[in-house]
């Protein structure tokens, strides 16, 4: 009987993972997440076609965790719920949302995109029924706010920030309310 193998994917998967929170996704080899693990390189390529796929699969998990993050700030409070997500996930995982948002791995190609991208139309039909505003000006009022919380949250990522907590909800309330009202007015003329 052939011995039974100690490193499931998972395994293996949480330890890569937790390589790339704590030092970026380039700090991923098959050397050093053996040593972690205390085996050979056989059980990561017996798991793994490629370190390519292995860090292909961390980009997804990272995906996953920032997605859950996202959900659970629109549930707190909405739109802006959601903007503060974001910030505190590039505070709190800097690593991942350089990989997520600040690198050229595995995303996509331009802003347009990411405006067009199914979730985020969404989040604009969200924002034009909590709002009332027709479907071109909430995603007017997407892409301000997401520009200003992109800017914050990269200043956080790269710890440039400063600001606390309450501050930065204040900047986005501001900005919010303030596109709005523009739209809202340029709407009932």
């Amino acid at each position: 009987m052939a011995p039974k193998e100690r490193f499931t994917e998972e395994i293996l998967m949480d330890c890569a993972f937790e390589m790339a929170r704590k030092s970026g996704i380039d700090s991923i080899n098959a050397r050093d997440l053996a040593k972690e693990l205390g085996c050979s390189t056989k059980p990561i390529f017996r798991l793994f076609s490629s370190m390519d796929d292995l860090k292909y699969a961390i980009y997804e998990r990272a995906g996953n965790l920032y997605n859950e993050k996202m959900f659970r700030g629109l549930q707190e409070s909405s739109f802006l719920g959601m903007g503060l997500a974001y910030i505190n996930f590039a505070r709190e995982e800097k690593k991942l949302f350089e990989l997520l948002f600040l690198s050229n791995k595995y995303k996509i190609s331009s802003f347009s995109d990411l405006v067009n991208d199914l979730e985020n139309q969404g989040i604009i039909a969200l924002i034009s029924k909590l709002t009332g505003l027709t479907q071109t000006s909430a995603r007017s009022l997407f892409i301000d706010i997401w520009l200003t919380t992109h800017g914050i949250a990269t200043m956080c990522a790269t710890n440039t920030c400063d600001l606390d907590s309450s501050e930065i909800e204040g900047i986005l309330n501001e900005v919010y309310e303030g596109v709005k009202q523009k739209l809202l007015n340029g709407e009932n003329k």
